[in-house]
């Protein structure tokens, strides 16, 4: 119900603004098919979140090698990790090089518990400086609970994958864990390798191509470049991060 008292009605083909989705807003349809990347409604909502996230280093990225994935959790191509957990739940996180390529996450926009997702289910955002990433559910279940620390904590993604940065926990349909083809680390590893390759092949192309006025920078007295993404600029960095972990 609306703040006036008037209910909301959500056509039965509506789509949920994913800060609805959250809970940020009480009422907010998404009239373009969840493409967040031209919507002035999501640049509002980053800036707003750019504004409020405590500060945290900045990691620099560098591939990260196999033996940064750990043993006992199972891995999807699309570079989440899925783990039993207590009561026969299933723990849902990122694996750590993609962790370490967002580089300074802003905020996650969470599924609601109760909430039903199918396997390849669009069903969580992270929040950069340049865009919004889907992310996918690696298998099919209900949501119990979400990593409310993330909500404050952001930067536990890059920090700690496995450990205080997961997602959220589901109790897996039946059968889904097997429907959902994941492979254990020795496996998964050459294709995320792959990934990584590519991912900084493309941002070395866009490196030659780009010759930004950066201003004064640390050999000027001023103050020192972080990361690759303030030599692009947010936004030509989130393309790229997106055309390799996130273009299906």
């Amino acid at each position: 119900m609306s703040p006036s008292g008037e209910h909301h009605f959500i056509p039965s083909d509506g789509l949920r603004c994913i800060w609805m989705t959250a809970g940020i807003l009480s009422y907010q349809l998404c009239d373009r098919a969840y493409d967040c990347d031209s919507c002035p409604m999501d640049a509002a909502m980053r800036k707003k979140f750019s504004r409020q996230v405590d500060a945290a280093p900045v990691p620099q990225l560098r591939a990260a090698a196999p033996e940064t994935l750990r043993k006992g959790f199972l891995y999807g191509r699309n570079h989440c990790w899925a783990q039993h957990s207590a009561e026969g739940s299933v723990r849902v996180g990122l694996e750590p090089g993609l962790c370490l390529a967002l580089l300074a996450p802003k905020a996650v926009v969470f599924p609601s518990p109760g909430q039903q997702v199918q396997r390849g289910q669009t069903c969580l955002w992270i929040v950069l400086d340049g865009g919004t990433l889907p992310v996918e559910a690696p298998l099919g279940g209900t949501i119990r609970r979400n990593n409310r620390d993330l909500g404050d904590r952001p930067h536990l993604l890059n920090s700690r994958p496995f450990d205080e940065g997961w997602l959220f926990e589901l109790e897996p349909n039946k059968n889904a864990i097997e429907e959902a083809e994941l492979m254990e680390m020795e496996a998964v590893a050459p294709f995320y390798a792959q990934d990584e390759a590519r991912l900084s092949r493309l941002l070395g192309n866009a490196l030659q191509g780009n010759r930004p006025d950066v201003g004064v920078t640390l050999a000027d007295g001023g103050q020192r470049l972080q990361n690759i993404a303030d030599i692009l600029g947010s936004s030509k960095y989130f393309s790229t991060l997106r055309k390799v972990y996130f273009a299906g």
